[in-house]
Formats: C-alpha cells, sequence, structure tokens
C-alpha cells in the first residue's frame, strides 16, 4: 500500500478483498483516522457496484465480487437497487423521445439512445451512491464510537519497557540458634523476588560482592557485582527476574568476588514454590 495516498487499484484491491492481510490492517487503520481516504473509499465503492451492474469487471474481478461481497446484505442491496435502476431508465417511455433499442440489445446505453438517457442514468446512480455512502459513514462512526468505549485490554506488564511487577520479598541472613535459616516461598506465577540482608554481614573488608542462588553445586543466579562501602546502614535488597529461579531449593551465599580466597557467608535456604 502507498505510504501516502493509496490510488484507485489499491482501493478496489481492498475493497474486493485481495490486499494482503498485513497491508489491509495498514489500511483499516488510515482510514479511520483519515475522514479523505474514507471519501475515496465511498467514491470508488460506487463505481466498483456500478461497473458490476454494467458489466464492465473482467472476468476475475466479477468472480471476486460474488465470492467476496455479493453475500453480504450491504453488497445484495447496493446490487439490488442498482440494477433496479438499470432496469427502470431501460423501460419504454421512461424519458420521452427514446429511440428504442433492438429486442436483442442488452446493454445499458444502446446505440440510439441519447444523452438524456445517460444524464437521467448518472443522476439515479449519483443519488444510489450518496444514499450508500450515508449508510456507510454512519456504519464507520458507529464501529469508531465501540473501538473507542471499548475498555482496554488488560495486559502482562513485565511485557513492557519500564513496567516493574511487583515482587515479593524475602528476609536472609537474620539471628538463628543453629543451622541455616530456611524461608519457604510461594511464588505467584511469572512473579519476581526480593531478596534482602542486613548490611552488616557485607563487612568492610572486600570492596565489591555479590550474591548467588545455588542448587547444589550449580549456580542458579548470581548478581552483578556491587559495592560493600557505600552505605553505612539498612538492608541489601536485589531483585531477582519474574520467574528466576525455577521453583526449587537454593543455597543463597553472599561472595566475595576477586578475593584470594572467595570468601562466602551463607545467607539462608531459600525454597520456591510456584503457585
Amino acid at each position: 500500500m502507498s505510504a501516502l495516498a493509496p490510488g484507485p487499484e489499491e482501493i478496489r484491491d481492498y475493497l474486493l478483498r485481495r490486499m494482503p492481510d498485513t497491508a489491509r490492517g495498514r489500511f483499516e487503520e488510515a482510514y479511520f483516522r483519515d475522514d479523505t481516504l474514507l471519501d475515496r473509499i465511498e467514491a470508488e465503492e460506487d463505481a466498483l457496484v456500478s461497473d458490476y451492474v454494467l458489466g464492465r469487471l473482467s472476468e476475475a474481478e466479477r468472480r471476486l465480487f460474488e465470492d467476496s461481497l455479493l453475500g453480504t446484505p450491504y453488497y445484495r442491496n447496493r446490487v439490488d437497487t442498482t440494477s433496479r435502476l438499470k432496469l427502470k431508465i431501460q423501460a419504454p417511455g421512461l424519458f420521452p423521445g427514446r429511440a428504442e433499442a433492438p429486442a436483442g440489445d442488452a446493454h445499458l446505453f444502446p446505440r440510439r439512445s441519447g444523452t438524456g438517457v445517460a444524464f437521467g442514468l448518472m443522476t439515479l446512480l449519483l443519488l444510489a451512491a450518496l444514499l450508500s455512502a450515508l449508510r456507510l459513514k454512519s456504519d464507520l462512526t458507529r464501529a469508531r464510537l465501540e473501538l473507542a468505549a471499548r475498555p482496554a485490554r488488560a495486559a502482562d506488564p513485565a511485557a513492557h519497557a519500564g513496567v516493574v511487577p511487583l515482587a515479593q520479598t524475602v528476609l536472609l541472613g537474620g539471628e538463628r540458634n543453629a543451622g541455616p535459616a530456611i524461608t519457604t516461598l510461594r511464588r505467584a506465577a511469572g512473579g519476581a523476588i526480593l531478596l534482602s540482608f542486613p548490611r552488616s554481614l557485607a563487612g568492610r573488608a572486600t570492596s565489591t560482592l555479590s550474591v548467588a542462588l545455588l542448587d547444589g553445586r550449580r549456580v542458579a543466579w548470581e548478581s552483578a557485582a556491587f559495592p560493600s562501602k557505600e552505605m553505612e546502614e539498612g538492608d541489601v535488597s536485589l531483585r531477582l527476574p519474574p520467574g528466576v529461579p525455577p521453583a526449587g531449593s537454593y543455597a543463597v551465599l553472599l561472595r566475595a568476588p576477586g578475593t584470594p580466597d572467595q570468601a562466602e557467608t551463607l545467607l539462608g535456604i531459600l525454597e520456591i514454590t510456584d503457585r
């Protein structure tokens, strides 16, 4: 489809349903925004119906018209109205002084018909086109109002950049009498987790730290290195991506990357189950 102004052939492709689906979608978005394009579609629709009734369509276009459009009440009514107008104009005595066509001449404009016949036909077709255009514009206006009144479809917040889904907070590294603290979490499907632990556990001996989740000996997730001395108070909070790690049991370790002995502190055991 032409980016700015589709031509008559493209409009006719749209009306006859032979425009590709992608181009058709862009075309429909355009005429909902542009009343000028809508007027051109209405004019081409009038010409298409008239060409069908007058037998001016090619065989391929005639078949497309009958297969794609003639089955709908709207186009059946338009074709019926235009056909009846054609028959009335061809009826004897409708236009005084008109020479009668030979019995075997099935054309709308016989060779001996005058300019008055053509003028009368065009006037009647114009009236029929005007009524059809008003009806189409009314239908499109109603469709616009219905689309505007529809509530916005709920979307997954995680699918939009800059929108952060809610996270469930897990506190680690608290005081315990014996053994590692075990925290059980029922995570919402696709939800995120916020790991928090006291900053005092970070110590002051190293400049950077990271937090890792281990499933046995395998690292399921590890944070980027972060400085350990920027803040004196408060907790350290790290947000895991939605759905990470998968449901299971994990040892949560506080690491000091880059140190000779790779010092580690066990913050606790995290057991995750998905709802």
